[in-house]
């Protein structure tokens, strides 16, 4: 594509006659850029992982954001007043932290002309709304600019053309992208998604029918490619230049499921922008250009071209900045009861006699609550917080199948494959004795699964459908039945074909590394580089555990949301083993040791998961050697045992359980909506050593990351710190957010009416947009939120001068700080804390503001 031509004239499909202007395809694609990068990716079912909706606009201030959206979206970016007065009535936060939100609105460009006293009088005075089970319906927004020709047809006409046009999008998109859930393919599912679109809707009569005239023959004469086609609707609705971009962002907004869908499929394609988003765009505009001409809605836009169409700059109204600092208000009162639950001026404690075990879990806010009971059961045992893929790169593939899954963070790419398999438990995690044992699971797992696949055919065929309920409709109901009592137990594939005397055996192995070019020396690396980025370089235990976490569900296509997101959205158990795998190998202990790392011969590392439902741990791998000393082993499963006991009591209140059994049974009940909290009430990231959280109750609220800056003096460690876990814990601070205070356009609505849709994505009953974010019952009791929408407070204990140098080095993570999507605290050596402010200045603060 050399050049984009008005389409005032005829168009034959491949060029244009009568060309009156010209536009280079450069200007274009700078254009379609920016409308690309505004949107954020979603990801499949499968990998499913938290997202920040707002990641492509984080290089503009939060409230310059929010005013950016409102132009041609209804989207909202802060809570209702009545939200904020019921908080401030629950005390959690009070006049001061108003006083506090107020003087900061000059650092981010805002004022307001109410006094303290006002703001306090408007809330003791506004009614406290009380939150019902359905999710508050979303607003209009009577200020937009831009708004779809569908919209305004909906207004005019008797037809929702908003809603009919959407369903048309998602219906198409949803046979186009199916993942083998349809028995009957998309015919023109090998093309790509504006080609196929385009071959059948210029033979498709359905929007003829709601009254579209001349929709056939409008698709006809499109041209060949999206990019092109999108300029021929832009100017056959003739939208100036200048607000391209705006009306493009409008369109996409329009269906912003599909849109996120859509990237997500460009970015895992070499091209900077892909086919599939630019393709999505030229429908949904496709359908406005006829729209257009059938009724004769013609928009004014002139009065919307000035010289920055793109940011149409909105003040924010007395109420919209009353709502700003009420949310930063909330922010403070957090802020206030986290500082002063923290040991600030803890040192780390001196090594007077060995640990028993030390346990390393993920940064992930669940493992806050399992890790402090069992430090309260134990004072033998002590725990560190490191992201959950534990610093191996891997891909991993299970016996019998040939589609390696990435386990580690989706913004990275793995390294090498890591293969499951059967081995004999010793150290060296080679597996020949184990080889022909592994070959029948092979076989038995194979056949297992081909008949279930050939079953299922059967149940959806056109022949077997209506007979297979017939025949077998009492053998299922007793099948109905055993699930309704939850006596079949979690429904899971993990070992099919392996016997009960083998399953301690399956793991993954070293197998097959060399071939990949994982040397030995590049094992060693990996080794070292995990154990230095989390600070675990001497006085080791004699056990050293890597627990990794997954939840268990049952009937939950958002199960994935639930696992660990540092892992993919998956399990990170085969991680958690292939750390211990590697660290029990002799001849890397040896290297180590001249690396300054001296691991004691009798120290033995262990694979472990944390059932985030159940709060069970679970062990792998201990060896079967003589030097083990197995009352160890023993004396740390007790005391496991006894902590997940203490944590289930701690939780039940929380998931309305009467007993731990209840507890227990939302892991196996296929009718739960809420099998657990997940992370709701996410609002802090702490990197620090144990001892200034050890003494702290911070209810699962907080992702604790260990750091102890005085081992990282050329501060590598900080600066892997803050440009990976902490991003990762920014994206799922702000997808609950995002999910809760607009649920309607970043989440996905309620639970109990999700279909599943071509095996990757959900949608609300038979229609709609594609769900992208989380459900209402991930956040919302059917009395009160779970989750209050606060943006990240991160806390680092390390010296100012070491985290400005991060900060100036990365323009990322210095955007989202001085932007306000998320706030950055420091406390150094005094103990005293300081806060960076929104103009990149540290002021000194304290626990009492």
């Amino acid at each position: 594509m050399n050049d984009l031509y008005d389409a005032n004239c005829e168009n034959d499909g491949n060029s244009f006659a009568g060309i009156s202007r010209i536009y280079t395809a450069e200007q274009f694609n700078e254009i379609l850029k920016e409308v690309y990068d505004t949107i954020a990716p979603v990801w499949p079912l499968k990998d499913y992982v938290a997202v920040n909706p707002y990641f492509g606009i984080h290089q503009r201030r939060f409230m310059d954001a929010r005013a950016f959206l409102k132009v041609f979206s209804d989207c909202e970016m802060l809570m209702p007043l009545s939200f904020y007065a019921e908080q401030y009535q629950h005390s959690s936060f009070d006049r001061a932290d108003i006083a506090a939100a107020m003087s900061e609105l000059v650092e981010v460009g805002l004022k307001t002309h109410q006094t303290l006293e006002e703001i306090d009088a408007l809330l003791q005075s506004t009614i406290m709304e009380r939150t019902t089970l359905d999710q508050p319906a979303p607003e209009a927004n009577p200020d937009r600019c831009i708004r779809t020709i569908a919209e305004i047809g909906t207004q005019s006409t008797k037809v929702h053309w908003t809603e009919a046009i959407r369903d048309e999008v998602s219906n198409f998109c949803a046979s186009h992208y199916d993942d083998g859930q349809a028995s009957w393919q998309s015919p023109v599912k090998h093309l790509p998604l504006y080609q196929a679109w385009r071959t059948l809707a210029s033979h498709d009569r359905s929007m003829e029918s709601l009254g579209m005239i001349g929709f056939r023959g409008y698709v006809q004469h499109l041209p060949f490619t999206a990019e092109a086609a999108i300029v021929y609707s832009l100017n056959r609705m003739k939208i100036p230049l200048p607000l391209w971009s705006t009306v493009l962002l409008c369109q996409a907004f329009s269906i912003p499921g599909w849109s996120a869908w859509t990237k997500y499929q460009d970015t895992q394609k070499s091209e900077l922008t892909g086919n599939d988003f630019a393709g999505l765009l030229a429908m949904r505009l496709a359908y406005d250009a006829v729209l257009s001409e059938t009724l004769g809605i013609r928009g004014n836009w002139d009065e919307f071209v000035h010289d920055d169409a793109a940011s149409f700059p909105m003040p924010s109204s007395h109420h919209t900045v009353l709502r700003y600092i009420l949310l930063r208000a909330s922010e403070i009162g957090f802020r206030k009861s986290l500082l002063q639950s923290l040991d600030t001026n803890a040192k780390q404690p001196a090594a007077t006699s060995r640990k028993l075990t030390q346990m390393v879990f993920c940064i992930d806010v669940r493992s806050e609550r399992i890790r402090r009971q069992i430090e309260a059961v134990a004072s033998d045992v002590e725990t560190f917080g490191f992201a959950g893929f534990f610093g191996m790169p891997i891909a991993f593939t299970s016996i019998g199948e040939t589609e390696p899954v990435a386990q580690l963070p989706v913004l990275l790419k793995s390294q090498f494959e890591v293969r499951e398999g059967l081995h004999d438990r010793c150290c060296s995690g080679h597996v020949p004795k184990a080889e022909r044992a592994g070959d029948d699971v092979l076989s038995r797992r194979v056949d297992i699964r081909s008949w279930r696949t050939l079953w299922r055919g059967f149940q959806t065929s056109a022949v077997g459908c209506f007979s297979f309920v017939e025949t077998t409709g009492l053998f299922f109901g007793f099948k109905l039945l055993r699930r309704v009592l939850g006596w079949n137990g979690p429904i899971t594939s993990r070992y099919d074909g392996v016997s009960l005397e083998q399953r301690s055996n399956v793991g993954p192995t070293l197998e097959g590394l060399l071939q990949q070019g994982i040397t030995f020396e590049r094992q060693v690396a990996l080794a070292a580089g995990m154990l230095k980025n989390i600070g675990l370089l001497k006085n080791f235990a004699r056990l050293v555990v890597f627990c990794g976490h997954a939840s268990q569900t049952d009937n939950n296509p958002l199960a994935a949301g639930l696992n660990c997101g540092a892992c993919g959205g998956h399990s990170g158990e085969p991680n958690a083993r292939l750390a211990a795998l590697l660290l029990n190998q002799r001849e890397i202990r040896a290297v180590l040791r001249t690396q300054g790392i001296d691991i004691p011969d009798d120290t033995l590392f262990l694979g472990a998961v944390h059932n985030t439902t159940t709060d069970n741990i679970e062990f792998f791998d201990a060896p079967q050697e003589s030097h083990i000393n197995w009352a160890d082993v023993r004396k740390l499963k007790e005391t496991v045992a006894v902590a997940s006991e203490a944590t289930r009591q701690e939780r039940m209140p929380i998931v309305a359980s009467g007993t731990p059994a209840d507890l227990l049974l939302r892991a196996v009940d296929w009718s739960e909506v809420r099998p657990e909290w997940g992370l709701a009430g996410n609002a802090a990231f702490i990197v620090a050593p144990r001892s200034m959280t050890k003494d702290a109750n911070l209810n699962a609220r907080s992702f604790l990351h260990s750091y102890d800056h005085t081992l990282d003096a050329d501060g590598k460690v900080l600066e892997l710190i803050m440009t990976a876990p902490m991003i990762v814990a920014n994206w799922i601070n702000m997808q609950y957010y995002a999910s809760t205070v607009d649920n309607h356009h970043f989440g996905s609505g309620n639970k109990t009416v999700h279909n599943v849709v071509g095996r990757f994505g959900v949608l609300s009953g038979n229609g709609g947009d594609l769900m992208t974010g989380l459900p209402w019952q991930s956040l919302h009791t059917g009395d009160h939120y779970q989750h209050l929408p606060l943006r990240l407070q991160v806390v680092i204990a390390a010296p100012l001068i070491a985290i400005d140098r991060v900060i100036e080095k990365n323009d990322l993570v210095a955007s989202l700080i001085t932007n306000g999507w998320l706030h950055l605290l420091a406390i150094e050596g005094d103990g005293f804390s300081y806060r960076y402010t929104a103009i990149g200045t540290w002021e000194k603060i304290d626990g009492t503001r």
